[in-house]
């Protein structure tokens, strides 16, 4: 049986066994730190052991970013990611907007639970890595 919790500790090698099939998948370095600044993580795990997770970000009152979800290859197709999704957006019931980004051939999976596909704009960097900007972190002065 599958066990859900919200803000469930995860270590970041609970995450070895995910992220397959991605071009360029985060280091244990970068694990830690998605972890550490997630305002929400949802868990699915089955006998103690991570199946699936999701993290989000928000700023608490009317945004939210659901920007990782994640299920184990071997658990796919059995309701976790929908488990997981219902979740979150449960949790964040009441915002003015809940967002993601998905691949095209993932956009049906997320129209179930209410997501509309709308115009934007990324950057995506492969080669990311831990500090990106000499000035990640410092917040900006007066007037800038």
């Amino acid at each position: 049986m599958v066990e859900y919790k919200i803000n469930d500790g995860i270590k970041p090698g609970e995450l070895g066994n995910f992220f397959h099939g991605w071009k360029s998948p985060p280091s244990i370095e970068i694990k830690e730190k998605l972890l550490n600044g997630s305002d929400l993580i949802v868990t699915a795990r089955e006998n103690g052991n991570l199946v699936g997770f999701l993290t989000a970000i928000s700023d608490g009152a009317m945004h939210a970013f659901i920007s990782l979800v994640e299920v184990l290859e071997t658990h796919q197709s059995k309701g976790i990611g929908s488990h997981l999704m219902e979740c979150a957006v449960d949790y964040f019931k009441g915002y003015y907007d809940i967002v993601l980004i998905t691949d095209k051939d993932k956009s049906a999976f997320y129209k179930k639970f209410g997501f509309n596909e709308i115009y934007g704009m990324h950057i995506r960097d492969f080669k990311y890595r831990l500090n990106p900007s000499p000035l990640a972190g410092e917040g900006k002065g007066e007037g800038e």
